[in-house]
């Protein structure tokens, strides 16, 4: 994901690698990263719409494997705005949710 991520032009802001920090505590689980990244062009216009949406971003997607299977899982992005007063057919949140559907389907595929 963080190659696509970078084929993309997007800046990852930082990773959580929980199955490593379980790891550290004498736990074990599957590889479960959350990776956090956005636009910040267009994150601000989310903000400038509804302040309270800097909660919720920058956007982050679960990476995780279960069953020898990589899940991805993300909070879709008409659901946040909604959460915040914005109206889905905002473009920016358009713009967002089609960017979160092909990264998804990009890393789901392999190109």
């Amino acid at each position: 994901m963080l190659g696509t991520l970078d084929d993309m032009n997007v800046p990852v802001f930082c990773t959580v690698d929980h199955a490593a920090n379980a790891e550290r505590t004498g736990l074990r689980m599957p590889a479960t990263r959350v990776v956090t990244f956005g636009n910040p062009a267009v994150g601000t216009l989310l903000m400038l719409e509804a302040p309270t949406i800097a909660m919720d971003l920058p956007l982050r997607m679960l990476v995780r494997e279960a069953e020898g299977v990589t899940v991805l899982s993300y909070a879709r992005p008409e659901a946040l705005a909604a959460r915040h007063g914005i109206d889905p057919s905002f473009a920016p949140v358009e713009k967002v949710s089609t960017f979160m559907a092909g990264l998804a389907e990009s890393v789901r595929t392999g190109r």
